[in-house]
């Protein structure tokens, strides 16, 4: 699933009032997974390019990318408590 998918659902979950979130829990859980997925893709591409060229625009933009999915998944984590919170 590509990134701009991803944020787009998550964007859209976080559009939803209070209540139709606490519905579409299922959906924030698939939507950080697919993040977490694709975090460790990056890891694992960062570290296989590391290897070849520290200083490539390629790897630099990865980096970028790296750090963006690791602030959604902290936005989407803080989300769900939010949401745990208020169910209970």
């Amino acid at each position: 699933m590509g990134i701009k998918k991803i944020l787009n659902q998550l964007d859209d979950f976080f559009d939803l009032s209070k209540k139709k979130q606490k519905k579409k829990h299922e959906k924030l859980e698939k939507i950080i997974n697919s993040l977490e997925e694709k975090k460790a893709e990056i890891k694992t591409k960062i570290m296989n390019d590391d290897k070849k060229d520290r200083s490539s625009k390629k790897n630099y933009h990865l980096c970028k990318e790296f750090k963006v999915l690791s602030r959604l998944i902290y936005k989407a984590k803080k989300q769900k408590n939010i949401i745990n919170l208020d169910v209970d």
